[in-house]
């Protein structure tokens, strides 16, 4: 047997497996957001305005994160 005719069936293999995982992602991707909505980080999102500022909490420093996780111990 040549080797190109074992390096066909590979090739395939090799086709039809990236096609199955980006088919793969796309469904995980559209599950995704269906489930998330259209949240982004860099947008403003419902639950930054309870960060006490007017800014994306995408914006935040160390500090204000730090804040908002562990709650504001200073208060």
């Amino acid at each position: 047997m040549s080797s190109r005719a074992r390096s066909k069936p590979l090739a395939v293999a090799v086709v039809v497996g990236s096609i199955a995982t980006l088919g793969y992602m796309y469904v995980a991707g559209t599950q995704s957001k269906r489930a998330e909505g259209q949240s982004s980080i860099y947008k403003e999102s419902q639950g930054a305005s309870k960060l006490g500022n007017d800014s994306s909490d995408a914006r935040l420093g160390s500090a204000g994160v730090r804040a908002a996780v562990q709650g504001d111990k200073g208060s």
